[in-house]
């Protein structure tokens, strides 16, 4: 056990050193998660304002079939109307961003609205562009004119327009505010924290298999009287570590962005701190730590392969598909934690956080959980000792 420490406090020195690691452990989650939370939502609001504030083109094609119409196009704010340009030129012109869209009027408008029929409209816009604010901005002229012109039937008729409404539905909610917010930022942050956890364990797996190769240490503690599953479980020690200890850093992250965030409402924010209590914090990382332990035992596996620590980072890279793909199962709306779910590795922690978080997880699925996750890491455990054992892998470069 002696000899497991003296390798473990040797490689955590040597991590410590190495300012990328640090970066990505610690300042990245502590940094990033912040910004995240509290700047991408006031730069999307900040967009969108500015998009349905900007001034608009719009052509309107058969403005005299329509005069009162026409009259509201321009006397809406930040649009500029032009009546000049020809039905057949509309999509050319869209697409060269001399107007933003336009409104055609078909003949007999006036005629059918007065026979109290449908009257025909098309509106051109191109829906890829500045989050479709030109077809927003027309629908709400259209729809204003709609509604003045089905009061004005009520009124004609002489009926009431509360006959037309044959139910009066009340929805009640009986979630708690905890429940929804558990629900829905509960499959959100496992992401956060499963892919923390792997960026976390990435690079010290990296440095302390393929790293130490190219630097030729390996050589140097393989000679020490360490037995080679001390050294491995020395190394396999630092880089769980290095993994949870990021993963922690994304929560104290998330924390930060949520108390500086003041676009959230004051009960908002004391509900989200009521949930995020010790409790839950403890589970998700106990949740973590077998997760932690199957990426050190499969990175260091790819990192001892690997002749260099380049070839190493090649293969690493697209296996983050395999971590990102089950991680994004919790946000799929109807897929909840039963005892199949359970059993799936990655699947199961970020549907067990999500219920965790909204107060709805039951101890049986939670202990089922746990299961799968331990005997997981086991499996990491001795398939990288294994793996630690080939000559073959060892001295492969």
């Amino acid at each position: 056990m002696s000899r497991i420490f003296i390798v473990f406090k040797k490689e955590f020195k040597d991590m410590i050193r190495d300012r990328r690691t640090i970066f990505f452990m610690v300042v990245f989650p502590i940094i990033f998660l912040p910004i995240f939370i509290g700047g991408f939502p006031k730069l999307l609001s900040s967009i969108t304002e500015k998009k349905m504030d900007e001034i608009l083109t719009i052509a309107i094609v058969g403005g005299e079939n329509a005069p009162e119409l026409l009259e509201r196009f321009r006397n809406t704010e930040s649009m500029i109307i032009l009546t000049d340009v020809p039905e057949a030129d509309i999509r050319e012109a869209i697409d060269e961003d001399n107007i933003a869209g336009a409104v055609v009027i078909h003949p007999g408008f006036s005629v059918n609205l007065k026979q109290m029929k449908p009257a025909s409209i098309e509106a051109f816009f191109r829906s890829s562009d500045d989050m479709e604010a030109a077809k927003k901005r027309m629908a709400s002229v259209l729809e204003a004119y709609a509604d003045s012109i089905l009061e004005d039937r009520y009124r004609q008729l002489n009926l009431n327009s509360d006959n037309f409404k044959p139910l009066d539905i009340a929805y009640n909610n009986i979630a708690s505010t905890k429940e929804m917010l558990g629900k829905t930022a509960g499959g959100f942050l496992p992401y956060i924290f499963i892919i923390y956890c792997f960026l976390g364990a990435m690079y010290p797996a990296l440095d302390l298999g393929a790293g130490e190769k190219e630097r030729g240490t390996l050589e140097t503690i393989l000679a020490s009287p360490a037995t080679r599953l001390e050294i491995l479980l020395g190394k396999f020690g630092v880089v769980t570590l290095f993994g949870m200890i990021s993963a922690f850093m994304g929560m104290v992250g998330m924390l930060i962005g949520l108390r500086g965030n003041t676009d959230i409402p004051a009960e908002i924010q004391t509900v989200i701190m009521s949930i995020i209590s010790f409790k839950m914090v403890v589970t998700i990382i106990t949740l973590l730590i077998p997760v932690a332990i199957f990426f050190a035992a499969f990175l260091l596996s790819i990192s001892i392969y690997a002749r260099t620590f380049k070839e190493a980072q090649s293969i690493v890279g697209p296996l983050n598909v395999i971590i990102i793909l089950p991680a994004l199962i919790g946000l799929i709306p109807g897929i909840e934690l039963n005892y199949l779910t359970a059993m799936i590795p990655i699947v199961n922690i970020s549907l067990a956080t999500k219920e965790v978080i909204a107060g709805t997880i039951t101890p049986g699925l939670l202990t089922e959980v746990y299961l799968s996750l331990t005997a997981l890491a086991a499996l990491g455990i001795l398939l990288a000792s294994r793996w630690f054992n080939k000559e073959q892998v060892i001295f492969r470069n």
